[in-house]
């Protein structure tokens, strides 16, 4: 199951719009939306050796018609989480920004909880007001994507049996499961400075999912 890498949980930014600043487009660099700085993916397959020909209860009949033939096979992904960009709210630069990011005043890394995941406090947009108020608009000092969102960790098992029907046909048993110990993935907390879920974690990812399936080879 793939983490909803789109989900902002509330309506906070990623950081994936328009540059701030049209006219100093250098002011947005900074990671891609997709950057995530750590990723470990494992797929496996396992035959397990019992039943006709393995290790374990070498015989045909009932038994290996029951306990043999089986697989287990599964990937396996953990990775840390993705940039996202702390919004202002308001074009307080007075020049039409869709992008619009506030001050920045400590590096607002925070708690990493659901109701508090980045330092709300380093973000403000307080002398950017008072700038437009004062006839003297400008951009805020905050940077593209320059926090990480929830990491992201998921197993995906799935359980094979093989059943030999006769010299020709074969039938094959899966039941899967899609987020095996139904981890929640959270998407990007809300980001615009103001909002009253503002450092909430919001949006989700899909909950386990199980299936079966039978196949006739012949």
């Amino acid at each position: 199951m793939d983490h909803n890498e789109g989900d902002e949980g509330f309506g906070g930014g990623v950081g994936n719009g328009a540059p701030q600043d049209d006219n100093r487009l250098y002011l947005d660099r900074g990671r891609a939306v997709n950057d995530a700085r750590q990723r470990f993916v494992a797929s496996y397959i396992w035959q397990l050796p019992v039943g006709q020909g393995m290790r374990f209860l070498d015989r045909g009949g009932v038994v290996n018609t029951i306990l043999g033939g089986w697989e287990l096979s599964g990937i396996t992904s953990y990775q840390s989480g993705f940039p996202f960009t702390v919004e202002s709210g308001s074009d307080y630069s007075n020049t039409g920004s869709s992008n619009a990011r506030p001050d920045r005043t400590c590096t607002g890394n925070g708690q990493h909880t659901i109701n508090n995941w980045f330092d709300k406090s380093c973000f403000t947009t307080s002398a950017l007001s008072a700038a437009l108020d004062a006839g003297t608009p400008r951009f805020g000092n905050a940077g593209r994507n320059i926090l990480t969102g929830p990491a992201f960790h998921n197993w995906d098992l799935a359980l094979l049996k093989h059943f030999q029907v006769t010299e020709r046909v074969k039938l094959e048993f899966r039941a899967e499961t899609y987020n095996t110990f139904n981890f929640v993935a959270f998407g990007a907390p809300n980001s615009v400075v103001g909002n009253p879920n503002e450092g909430k974690l919001g949006g989700a990812g899909q909950p386990r999912d199980i299936q079966f399936g039978l196949k006739l080879s012949f």
